[in-house]
């Protein structure tokens, strides 16, 4: 994982190898069947995070109090206490959708990258684009959270609200992660032996 993209990577040893040797000795249309198969093995995975983005919708966070909680660093220095917001769910009204949820699971795929620097298969998301700006944010990241805080939509005295986010991406790759190394590592096999 590079960053804190939203991403997940099989690391194949050598793709690039395996893919050059794949084309030698079985030829160009065994490698595009290859890496199509490559493609098609975190379809698993992506079904679950698109099943999770189409749950029910989280509420509006309001914040009823502080608490606080003892931080234990991983660096290994001195626990500390740190005061944290405590939000309980409100039903938010739905006047309108900005289809947020329907783009991020379209923007959901899986990628084979086999370049010099960098060689693997890629689950990831792609940024969303704003409907008024054309701009691309990584809504897919924000969504992600457990809360995130934005402009009050229609507000014009600049006020911020708390929002619940929907977490998405990792449970779906923990359920789903050792059965699409397999079939990454079958794909690639099929290929050397002239199978697929």
């Amino acid at each position: 994982m590079s960053g804190n993209e939203p991403q997940i990577e099989f690391d194949t040893k050598n793709l690039r190898a395996t893919l050059l040797r794949v084309k030698e000795e079985q030829g160009p249309r065994m490698l595009r069947n290859l890496r199509r198969n490559l493609r098609s093995v975190g379809d698993g995975i992506i079904a679950g995070q698109r099943q999770e983005l189409s749950g029910p919708l989280p509420g509006v966070a309001v914040r009823t109090g502080k608490k606080i909680v003892r931080v234990k660093p991983r660096n290994g220095r001195k626990a500390y206490l740190r005061t944290i917001n405590v939000y309980d769910a409100r039903e938010a009204r739905r006047s309108r959708s900005t289809n947020l949820r329907a783009s991020i699971k379209q923007n959901l795929k899986t990628r084979v990258v086999a370049g010099k620097t960098r060689s693997g298969i890629r689950i990831e998301a792609a940024k969303t684009p704003s409907k008024t700006s054309g701009k691309k944010y990584d809504m897919a990241k924000v969504w992600n959270k457990k809360t995130f805080r934005h402009p009050a939509f229609g507000n014009r005295r600049g006020d911020w609200v708390t929002q619940y986010g929907q977490p998405y991406w990792w449970k779906p790759i923990a359920k789903g992660s050792k059965q699409a190394a397999a079939q990454a590592e079958k794909a690639i096999n099929d290929a050397l032996n002239g199978k697929g």
